[in-house]
């Protein structure tokens, strides 16, 4: 054998063992992580909201309609969806709007004074700082909404900022 030959065969041994190396090192999991199962789509407005309400309010609202946001003062999103409400609060007069923010309670609070839904009666604010709520609602995005029926039962949930037009279809 020339070495030339050798070079090659050398070569052809060495991809050989590289890729059988691979092979293993990709499909062998000894310490794969189980995936958390998938919790439940909430059906229900929940019996109560542990979390620390700004605004006085009675929960469970009786026979209205309500909507969930879960948001966070300094998302974008979140500021052009409070934005949209605010331009068109006379279409949500008849629903309860619920404001609920892993942010601290003063954070809150500025946020609804920049968008002038401070001073709505619908429209209630909580904070969730032991973030209870992503255990509760498994929101995917910020922002967030949960519209229910009168009755309490989900008639839809939205992921992400959700065009006006899309939840006024559903109250």
């Amino acid at each position: 054998m020339n070495s030339k030959q050798k070079i090659i065969l050398f070569f052809i041994l060495f991809v050989l063992v590289g890729m059988t190396g691979f092979y293993l090192w990709y499909n062998a999991s000894p310490l794969q992580v189980p995936k958390a199962p998938l919790r439940a789509e909430v059906t229900q407005l929940p019996a109560e909201l542990p979390f620390l309400a700004l605004t006085p309010f009675v929960y469970p609202p009786t026979n209205q309609k309500s909507i969930i946001f879960y948001f966070h003062p300094e998302c974008d999103h979140c500021g052009f969806e409070a934005d949209d409400i605010q331009k068109r609060l006379a279409d949500f007069q008849a629903t309860q709007l619920i404001w609920i923010s892993p942010a601290d309670s003063a954070t809150i609070r500025q946020f609804a004074k920049q968008y002038q839904l401070d001073q709505a009666p619908n429209i209630h604010w909580m904070s969730d700082t032991a973030n209870v709520f992503p255990k509760m609602f498994n929101p995917d995005l910020l922002p967030s909404s949960w519209v229910f029926d009168r009755n309490g039962s989900l008639l839809k949930h939205f992921n992400g900022q959700t065009k006006l037009e899309t939840l006024l279809k559903y109250l």
